[in-house]
C-alpha cells in the first residue's frame, strides 16, 4: 500500500505553473505566454488557462485532488476572484490535499518500483472515469490521447506527482475526417479537422513511468550535467 504525505504551497504552485506549461499551447483561447506568480489573482489565472468558471473550477479541483471541499468554501477561498490570489489557493489546498508516495512492490522476491507506479497509475485513471481495459506499458499515448475525455486525467495524474515528465506536448499536422453525423452531411458533407498530440521523447506509458522514476521535482533549475554539458 502507497503512503500519504501533504503537499507544500511551493509544490501545489510548481503543479500549477507545469499544467500551465503543458496546456495552454493546445488551447486557442489560452495565453501561454503568461508567466504564473503566487500573486497571479484567480481571474487572471482563469484567463490565462482557458479555465472553468468558479463553481465548476471548483467541482474539478475537489475531483484533481481527490478531495471534498463544500461549494461555500471554494467561494471563499477562490472569490472575490479580483483580491484572491493563486499563493492563497496554494495554501489552502496544502492542508487537504495529499500526494501519493507509491513504494515498490515485491515482484519474484525483487522490488519493482517500475511496476507500482504503473498499477497505481492505471487505477488513478481507472478511478477518474477512464476505461484502462486495454492499458499496458506499450500502449502508446498519442493514441491513448486520441480519446478526448483522457487528455485531463493523464495530465492531472502526470502533474500531481510534482516530477517533470513531459517536455512539451503539441499538436501534429492536421488531418482531414469526414463523417456524416446528421442526415443533412449526406447533402452537404461536414468536413472535422483532426489532430493528435504529440508528446515529444515520451511515446509510450512504459517511457511515462521510466520518466517519473527519474525523480526530477517541478521548479528545480537543471544542472549542467542535466543539460548535457
Amino acid at each position: 500500500m502507497n503512503d500519504n504525505t501533504t503537499y507544500t504551497p511551493d509544490e501545489l504552485f510548481e503543479i500549477f505553473k507545469e499544467q500551465h506549461r503543458l496546456c495552454s499551447p493546445l488551447d486557442i483561447m489560452a495565453n501561454e505566454t503568461f508567466v504564473l506568480t503566487k500573486e497571479t489573482l484567480i481571474y487572471e489565472w482563469r484567463d490565462a488557462q482557458d479555465l472553468l468558471p468558479w463553481d465548476e473550477l471548483a467541482e474539478f479541483l475537489n475531483q484533481e485532488f481527490r478531495i471534498n471541499v463544500p461549494l461555500k468554501t471554494w467561494d471563499r477561498i477562490l472569490n472575490p476572484d479580483d483580491k484572491k490570489t493563486l499563493g492563497e489557493l496554494c495554501i489552502f489546498l496544502s492542508t487537504i490535499a495529499e500526494k501519493e508516495i507509491i513504494k515498490p512492490i515485491k515482484i519474484l522476491g525483487a522490488e519493482c518500483l517500475t511496476t507500482a507506479i504503473f498499477i497505481t497509475l492505471k487505477r488513478n485513471l481507472k478511478n477518474k472515469g477512464v476505461d484502462v481495459s486495454n492499458l499496458k506499458p506499450s500502449t502508446k499515448i498519442e493514441a491513448f490521447l486520441d480519446v478526448n475525455k483522457n487528455f485531463s486525467p493523464l495530465l492531472e495524474e502526470v502533474t500531481l506527482t510534482g516530477l517533470k515528465t513531459f517536455d512539451k506536448l503539441e499538436y501534429g499536422k492536421l488531418e482531414n475526417e469526414r463523417r456524416f453525423k446528421y442526415w443533412i452531411d449526406k447533402i452537404f458533407p461536414n468536413w472535422i479537422y483532426k489532430r493528435s498530440i504529440k508528446t515529444g521523447n515520451i511515446q509510450t506509458f512504459r517511457d511515462l513511468v521510466e520518466r517519473i522514476v527519474d525523480d526530477k521535482k517541478l521548479g528545480i533549475t537543471a544542472t549542467k550535467t542535466d543539460l548535457g554539458i
